[in-house]
């Protein structure tokens, strides 16, 4: 293990947690997809090969990330923050429509699309770690906030939310959580809450009027409608995918009936897998607690805070504040991620597309939560480096 570990610099548990659930991905996935089998046409082998050469590749991609100084993502980021926003106006102009939105864009040369929110999404974290270390002396000057701290969130935000409101979303809150790392002004921060709400509430009301124009903001209405509307809960062809969902969550409890025992479907005899469309991705929990039960979803949720725990120590040992905001970021990031994929197939919010963060099948999705791991491998290295750099000084003073 050890040799094994010696190509492996930074937190041995992060990896082990990587690795773990990669592999869990691969076996779940697998069992996950009949629909997408059924509905496309496409072979299981295809589609297992597909997703565990993605994966792979993400891994490879984290390998290599985490060599990178962190100092040269700090120097960097304006660069890749501008580039992320050139990639969401390109998404707006030419990308690929899926349920009616504009998420994805086709990488050239190679049969794959990717959703630059999710790239964007880990840019502003980047960007954001460093000019809160930059502004630091100037967070009470308005002008200056707004022109680099705020103006930034905002349009990354105005140019996701067309197409994606749960990521939107989840950008403003992974912005804000940022924001109360960093100190920064809450006077600001409030300023900015009801700015948002208040456009998210004028979108909400002309779309009502004028659904053609914004389809989506009408889609994000009744959702929100239905979420809290009990007739429209009942209505099958309304709310498919989370009562089956739902459905397969209950198919997954241990029951007692007429003196047996009888649990979970087991991997591979899942039900409603067939009929959920998202099962391998959106409702990727429901799916595996209907396989694998309620001890199956506490080990995966023990995962996820096992990662979040070693992220955040990470965070707090690492030699630079621009370090410490950016795997602070990271880790909300990923966590909120799973809990919301979570939330959703339990109907504890509205149904969303959002992934479980190395365990759904998403291909490309999955390349930029290794990326961002490997930002925080790349910090740990750093770290284990200075504090071995330290004994040694030690030792010879």
């Amino acid at each position: 293990m050890n040799e094994f570990f010696k190509y492996l610099k930074g937190d041995r548990n992060i990896w082990v947690i990587v690795l773990i659930l990669g592999l869990i991905s691969v076996v779940s996935v697998f069992s996950f997809i009949p629909i997408l089998v059924k509905v496309k046409g496409l072979s299981y082998s295809y589609l297992f090969f597909k997703h565990t050469f993605l994966l792979v590749l993400g891994f490879v991609l984290m390998f290599f990330i985490h060599k990178i100084p962190i100092k040269i993502l700090s120097k960097l980021s304006k660069i890749i923050f501008y580039l992320s926003i050139v990639l969401l106006v390109l998404t707006m102009l030419i990308g690929e429509s899926v349920n009616g939105a504009d998420r994805w864009l086709k990488i050239p040369f190679v049969p794959f699309s990717f959703q630059t929110s999710d790239f964007a999404k880990l840019a502003l974290i980047i960007y954001l770690a460093r000019q809160f270390v930059k502004r630091k002396d100037e967070f009470n000057d308005l002008k200056i906030v707004a022109q680099h701290i705020l103006l930034p969130v905002a349009i990354t935000l105005f140019l996701i939310l067309p197409s994606n409101l749960s990521t939107a979303v989840l950008v403003g809150l992974l912005a804000f959580v940022m924001m109360i790392f960093a100190k920064f002004p809450w006077k600001w921060m409030l300023m900015s809450m009801g700015a948002v709400v208040g456009v998210f509430m004028l979108l909400l009301t002309f779309a009502k009027y004028e659904p053609e124009i914004l389809p989506r903001v009408e889609t994000w209405r009744l959702r929100l409608e239905r979420m809290f509307d009990e007739e429209a809960a009942m209505d099958a062809n309304e709310n498919m995918q989370i009562n089956n969902a739902l459905t397969a969550i209950k198919n997954g409890a241990f029951t007692y009936k007429n003196g047996k025992l009888f649990g979970p479907e087991l991997p591979g005899n899942g039900v409603l897998k067939h009929y959920i469309p998202e099962a391998y991705a959106d409702f990727y929990f429901a799916a595996l607690i209907e396989e694998g039960g309620i001890f199956t979803a506490i080990f995966i949720m023990m995962l996820y805070m096992w990662l979040f725990f070693r992220i955040i120590k990470v965070a707090l040992a690492a030699d630079s504040i621009f370090a410490t905001y950016l795997a602070l970021g990271i880790g909300v990031m990923i966590l909120t991620q799973a809990l919301v994929n979570m939330m959703v197939s339990t109907k504890l919010m509205p149904v969303t597309g959002q992934n479980m963060p190395l365990l759904s099948m998403g291909g490309t999705s999955a390349w930029f939560t290794c990326i961002a791991i490997g930002i925080v491998l790349g910090i740990s290295r750093e770290n284990n480096k200075s504090t071995k750099d330290t004994g040694i000084k030690t030792a010879n003073s």
